[in-house]
């Protein structure tokens, strides 16, 4: 990890006495009790886009990515608070636990020896430089920490191609852009070998690189895939249209983070 000694210093100032609430803003708390409620008061549940790009695997999803979600995810990965790493696993453990119950065989390999790996979606070089760490590697960790059944992290995956920024592309064009640009470590395949997998993200928006993420993971050897993220991103519903499947309400676009993208662009996004 690179040391960034003023960015550092800020970090364990914020950590040591946070200035405001990563979801609300109130003051002189990490993380407040009415958005910690906020957060709570979504159960885990199954997620699919509309439309559903081509290889993407059954994903269990958490809270929409809107108001106190979506700026505690800003501000946790690309606003320097590492410190809520720990906070947002919490959300992530109970997706995990929802996606192993709906998934006997995932659940069979996680009480096995050796567990279910739990494989991080790639982040890029510049984006790990940038936060000083593979910041959804970490939230699978923290995640993972000390779960019953074994859930490994195999950090396995990365980009393997530069590839465009996502930010303005329809379904269509994610899905193209990142058509065969993740590749799992030459050094990870013989641990992934035959063994059902669970893909973590932070968000989900179209699912392009949950699928992607899972056709590298085959490709690779990998006995079945499945998909957990934190959130889902809210889609807009059209004027006069039904709400598409997976939608929640008000869009996100627009917005600084774009979560469905696995590389920095300007805001740092991966």
């Amino acid at each position: 990890m690179r040391w960034q000694p003023l960015a550092d210093l800020l970090a364990l100032v914020e950590l040591g006495a946070p200035s405001s609430c990563a979801g609300c803003g109130e003051p002189a708390l990490r993380w407040c009790p009415r958005c910690a409620s906020v957060l709570a008061a979504t159960a885990a549940r199954p997620w699919s886009p509309t439309p559903r790009p081509a290889g993407m695997p059954p994903v269990w999803v958490g809270p929409p990515y809107a108001d106190q979600t979506r700026s505690a995810v800003v501000a946790w990965k690309d606003g320097g608070r590492a410190d809520l790493t720990p906070v947002l696993a919490g959300y992530l453990r109970p997706v995990l636990a929802t996606a192993l119950t709906d998934s006997p065989e995932h659940l069979a390999a996680a009480r096995a020896p050796g567990g279910c790996p739990l494989v991080p979606a790639p982040s890029s070089r510049a984006g790990t430089r940038a936060r000083g760490e593979h910041r959804v590697a970490a939230l699978a960790r923290a995640a993972a920490s000390g779960s019953r059944p074994s859930l490994p992290v195999v950090d396995a995956l990365r980009l393997g191609r530069p590839v465009a920024d996502q930010a303005g592309l329809d379904a269509t064009g994610r899905a193209a852009n990142l058509a065969g640009a993740i590749r799992v470590r030459a050094t990870k395949v013989a641990a992934l070998q035959g063994r059902p997998c669970i893909v973590v993200d932070d968000v989900v928006t179209t699912g392009a690189t949950l699928a992607e993420c899972a056709r590298a993971l085959r490709d690779a050897g990998s006995g079945p895939v499945i998909a957990v993220t934190l959130a889902a991103t809210q889609r807009r519903q059209r004027a006069g249209r039904p709400a598409a499947a997976g939608a929640e309400g008000a869009s996100t676009e627009g917005r600084r983070t774009d979560p469905d993208q696995p590389y920095p662009r300007r805001g740092g996004d991966d």
